[in-house]
């Protein structure tokens, strides 16, 4: 009997011989059925299964064999390597990879196309010899190589194993491209780190926590005098030894308050000379910020700190003549002022500033120009004792600090042993220059506490030297300053005159004598002041000339005249010249003649018409500028006249010497005529001299019948001066006056 249905029966009490009874009976049917009903679920079901079609066999297989490759395709996407399925002869079957960027072209490119169908020769002919021997040797075979894919320069490792797959009856290998590129580029940077270390400039040390030697390059072991491997496990001599730097605290110390250290140490080389070494010890922190290791650098500053020094002696430091700068020279300055403040013993700040330098050094050249500066400063350090301290500004410009003296006279002394010393000449090449020096000369703490303002009086002392003339010393006064403000504040009213038009030009009339006839007039320019009314030349001129504005006002007076004459010429009065007063700073700049030119072309004025009125001094050093100037004004047809004659220096020389057409006596000697006797004979000498010449004379200042009357019988040709007019706007110059 079947076990199950034994235990049924048992449980129903029928397991005897027995008849059931109607309710065992019935419990026992209700069994039965329950047992039919599950039997004939499981037969519909197997039916069921056993009745599947083709069709949908198939679609199972395939639903289960999608979910099979997706997961086998997705664990490869997730490999960051590239496998590929290639065959004996080199061509691409399968590429399992989901990262195309990793490959050098698209996947379809490479898909049944052979190696050498993609690949330079070289390239594939490597690749198929690595496919071959992995074939033939039925092992692991590697290459290393780089390659342009995607997503730019890559470097690969190659692995290539045979497998048992024939496809195409050909045998296959999978070829695994390996993405080394980060591991070659750490590699890299560890070769190049390690290179730095051993090979490097610095010295460097890698020390434990408790700063103790872990490693130490051979620069280190060079810089500190030691044996690197046996110094591994020991603390640095720098750690050590505190006397090495000059730091309050011990380097342990610092890193341990701060982890970090910078500073200068001393090294030695090997004869025993120390030399600076700059340090720096940072520390290196583990994951939890725990201090794991220090690190120091060493470096040899020696050629740095001798550089820095040769760069310091250059800032302050003349490169010319090599003595100290402007910059020193305000230091020294500044400490000489209170060391005088401490010892109540006066110095003496001496401003010198050489006369005719730019002359020399426009005419002669820039290197005539530099050897005499040279030749200046070795002169003056002759005179100078250790205390002293010379310098040069710049340009010309030299000072001299002395200081302790007993009193000022002693500065008068050195002055003069300064002056003494300009009078022997400069050989220079192969010129023999004579050159002289004004000296301005302040007292500290006298004059000023206050290095700046101790320059500015020094520079004020010496340009009152200098108009007192060359080779002269002036101390410093208040007065000084009065008249130094009073020049500044009409040369800031002269550049203001000029931008708003406050100039104007009258004409004093020529006449000559024998006829009474206009034959010139001489353009006089002043200057409507707002607050001082007209003002004369004579009160800004030496001003206009020292601050270069006497180019602008030059200029500008000329123009005038240009046009003026242009004027005249419409109106028909053309018989006489206008003549201009020019001015030394005019006729010695290099570009005087040109602008001369210009005008006169841009006017379309007739030079012939137009004379120039110099004075001697204005040619007096026959400056090489001057006479180029000289020159080119005589070829443009403008005559030349000497102004003041008789007042200033070598005349005869310069008659001789420059294109002169007429003299002009000097008001001052025409005023004491009859009553001065010398200066009758000085115009009697003029006359004559200029008439040995071939020039005209004219006479200027005349006021009376009696000067008119001595110049006619003194054979004088023609005067100008109050008796005939005072100086006059164009419209009112008289063409003909009465001579008796």
């Amino acid at each position: 009997m079947n076990s199950q249905l034994q235990q049924q029966l048992e449980k129903l009490n029928l397991q005897t011989g027995e008849l059931p009874d109607q309710q065992q009976w019935q419990q026992f049917v209700n069994m039965v059925e329950l047992a039919y009903k599950k039997a004939e679920q499981k037969r519909l079901a197997l039916e069921q299964s056993l009745s599947i079609s083709p069709v949908e066999t198939l679609a199972l297989y395939e639903q289960k064999k999608a979910s099979y490759e997706a997961r086998l395709f997705a664990i490869l996407d997730a490999i960051p390597d590239i496998i590929f399925l290639i065959d004996e002869d080199g061509r691409y079957l399968e590429i399992m990879s989901g990262r195309e960027n990793r490959l050098f072209t698209e996947k379809e490119a490479l898909l049944g196309n052979l190696l050498h169908d993609v690949l330079p020769a070289t390239q594939a002919d490597s690749f198929l010899s690595v496919i071959q021997q992995a074939l033939a040797t039925d092992s692991l075979v590697l290459i290393d190589y780089e390659l342009d894919v995607v997503s730019g320069k890559r470097y690969f490792q190659g692995r290539a194993l045979s497998t048992e797959l024939i496809i195409n009856n050909k045998r296959t290998v999978v070829f695994v491209a390996v993405d080394v590129s980060d591991v070659r580029q750490a590699q890299i940077q560890q070769k190049l780190i390690s290179t730095m270390f051993e090979n490097g400039q610095e010295g460097m040390v890698i020390l434990d926590d408790k700063l103790q030697i872990v490693s130490a390059n051979s620069v280190y072991g060079k810089f500190m005098q030691q044996d690197v491997a046996e110094i591994v496990g020991k603390q640095p001599v720098f750690i050590t030894d505190q006397s090495l730097h000059s730091s309050s605290t011990s380097i342990d110390n610092e890193l341990k308050k701060h982890h970090h250290w910078v500073g200068e140490i001393t090294g030695h080389d090997e004869a025993g000379k120390a030399y600076p070494i700059w340090l720096t010890i940072n520390t290196v922190e583990d994951k939890h910020d725990v201090v794991s290791n220090y690190v120091a650098i060493l470096t040899d500053v020696s050629a740095i700190k001798k550089s820095q020094k040769e760069l310091e002696y250059v800032a302050t430091h003349d490169f010319l003549t090599s003595l100290p700068n402007r910059v020193l020279f305000q230091d020294r300055l500044e400490q000489a002022v209170v060391r005088s403040q401490r010892s109540s013993k006066p110095g003496a700040l001496l401003f010198l500033d050489l006369n005719r330098f730019k002359i020399i050094n426009d005419n002669l050249g820039h290197h005539v120009g530099d050897e005499l500066l040279r030749q200046v400063a070795f002169r003056l350090k002759k005179l100078c004792r250790d205390t002293d301290t010379l310098s040069r500004l710049g340009g010309d410009e030299f000072t001299l600090i002395v200081e302790g003296l007993r009193d000022v006279n002693e500065a008068a002394g050195i002055a003069e042993k300064i002056i003494q010393s300009f009078k022997d000449t400069f050989s220079l090449a192969e010129y023999d220059l004579e050159v002289h020096v004004s000296i301005g000369i302040s007292v500290f703490p006298d004059d000023s506490a206050d290095a700046n303002e101790l320059i500015k009086f020094s520079d004020t002392a010496m340009y009152s030297a200098k108009d007192n003339g060359a080779s002269h010393y002036c101390f410093y006064t208040r007065e000084l300053s009065t008249t130094a403000f009073e020049f500044f504040s009409i040369e800031v009213a002269l550049k203001k005159a000029i931008v708003e038009d406050q100039f104007f030009v009258l004409f004093q009339p020529q006449y000559e004598i024998i006829s009474g006839k206009l034959i010139g007039v001489e353009a006089l320019i002043r200057w409507q002041h707002p607050d001082l009314g007209i003002v004369l030349p004579s009160m800004f001129i030496h001003i206009a000339e020292a601050s270069n504005v006497i180019h602008e006002i030059g200029d500008y007076v000329m123009q005038q005249c240009c046009q003026q004459l242009k004027l005249w010429d419409v109106q028909g009065k053309d018989d006489f010249l206008l003549a201009l007063n020019i001015s030394r700073k005019q006729l010695v700049d290099p570009e005087f003649a040109t602008r001369v030119a210009g005008l006169l072309k841009k006017h379309n004025v007739e030079d012939v018409r137009l004379e120039f009125e110099i004075t001697e001094s204005a040619i007096m050093d026959k400056e090489y500028v001057a006479i180029e100037n000289l020159k080119k004004i005589d070829a443009m047809g403008i005559r030349l006249a000497i102004d003041d004659f008789g007042t200033g220096y070598s005349s005869l020389e310069n008659l001789k010497s420059f294109p002169l057409a007429r003299l002009k006596i000097d008001q001052t000697f025409v005023r004491d005529v009859n009553r001065d006797s010398d200066d009758e004979a000085i115009i009697r000498a003029t006359i004559a001299l200029a008439k040995s010449f071939g020039l005209k004379v004219i006479a200027e200042g005349v006021e009376n019948i009696e000067q008119l009357e001595f110049l006619r019988a003194e054979g004088c040709d023609e005067v100008q001066g109050y008796y005939f007019s005072k100086p006059v706007p164009a419209n009112e110059v008289e063409f003909q006056v009465d001579m008796k």
